[in-house]
């Protein structure tokens, strides 16, 4: 949920009046720190968001939530389900207070299952797509889905509709590295992912899209090292096209934990887009940091910052974006967050990142 040149009371009102209901896909990548280096440890998606893995879920009380019960991270508080069904949800509104689409709308809400037999892992969901002027969505969307094959106990290909393993995710679309690369949708993939205590490797085909726009048919590739007890860098490696398009891109990412109380994430992306309709194929650069630290127990403190280069030979273009904000996660299946952010007129992030946003997360 986000809102644009909004006054603290309306923030505080949109707060309340959405709490039991909005909700994002949780991910937490700073939990690296407490020497948790993969996304498969918590997520059934071994890129990290969506359905707990029944582990995700305890830890979620025990080392991320300010209180909590014995049996209140489990889902529905404690109701019982098949070891082979886990089921979790994801529902999203979005205000704005100026600009187009002002109001509120339905962003995503969707019901998510992971069902696994053996080797064999499926996962789905099902939910309304956004509408900017419908509250209550417009369609029924599948959002994701895909078939998962464990060959070993370390390697494993699944196909299907989801985001490409690509750089770190932390649940946020909108930041610059996501969105001047195009990672904002999930597209139709085959993946291979090697997965170690230490080592990470993923090797995705780009397939088929499933946006408006057309779709951008190639390769991504990520490779990550956990070291230290407490830090995480990965290489990630895209190239892909279609007609008259091509887009190489490459960078590093990392996760620093800084003791037991602090992490600082960062992604550093280089592109270069080849559009035959312009002679030139410029450079682009885009960052990505944010410093998070822990002051009581499930309470973070968020200093951001971006920056983006469309075309790293004209210094007119570089744009700088940087905010603060706060991160709780009050009890298990809750979490809150509001920030402060100052965009520029070159900015790659959505014009309502401008200024106040805020959301709040519930996963059954």
């Amino acid at each position: 949920m986000t809102w644009r040149g909004a006054s603290a009371p309306l923030a505080v009102l949109v707060a309340i009046v959405t709490v039991l209901s909005a909700n994002r896909a949780l991910t937490f990548p700073g939990s690296v720190r407490w020497g948790y280096g993969n996304c498969a440890t918590c997520h059934y998606n071994v890129a990290g968001g969506g359905v707990l893995t029944p582990y995700g879920r305890q830890l979620s009380r025990e080392l991320l939530s300010t209180w909590g019960g014995e049996r209140e991270a489990e889902f529905a508080y404690g109701s019982q389900l098949p070891k082979w069904l886990a089921l979790g949800g994801d529902v999203e509104y979005l205000t704005t207070a100026a600009g187009s689409g002002r109001g509120l709308r339905l962003v995503q809400a969707d019901l998510e299952a992971a069902a696994s037999t053996h080797r064999w892992l499926a996962v789905a969901s099902l939910g309304r797509s956004s509408h900017a002027m419908d509250p209550m969505g417009e369609d029924w969307i599948s959002r994701r889905h895909y078939l998962q094959f464990a060959a070993t106990p370390t390697l494993s290909v699944r196909a299907g509709r989801f985001l490409p393993n690509y750089g770190v995710w932390n649940g946020d679309g909108s930041v610059a590295v996501r969105k001047g690369l195009g990672w904002t949708d999930d597209t139709y993939n085959v993946e291979a992912n090697w997965i170690t205590d230490r080592v990470n490797v993923a090797l995705t085909g780009i397939v088929a899209g499933t946006g408006e726009l057309p779709v951008e048919r190639g390769v991504s590739a990520s490779a990550g090292v956990f070291f230290a007890g407490k830090e995480k860098v990965w290489l990630s490696y895209t190239s892909r096209g279609r007609p008259g398009l091509h887009r190489q891109a490459g960078g590093i990412s990392g996760v620093f934990g800084i003791g037991r109380h602090a992490y600082l994430l960062a992604q550093t992306d280089l592109q270069q887009v080849r559009d035959a309709s312009l002679p030139d194929a410029p450079l682009d650069l885009f960052i990505n940091t944010c410093f998070a630290r822990e002051t009581v127990k499930g309470l973070y403190v968020l200093l951001v910052d971006e920056v983006a280069q469309r075309d790293m030979g004209s210094a007119s273009r570089v744009s700088h974006t940087y905010g603060a904000g706060l991160r709780w996660f009050p009890r298990p299946h809750l979490e809150l967050q509001v920030r402060w952010r100052k965009r520029d007129a070159e900015a790659v992030s959505p014009e309502y990142m401008d200024g106040f946003s805020g959301f709040v997360h519930f996963y059954p």
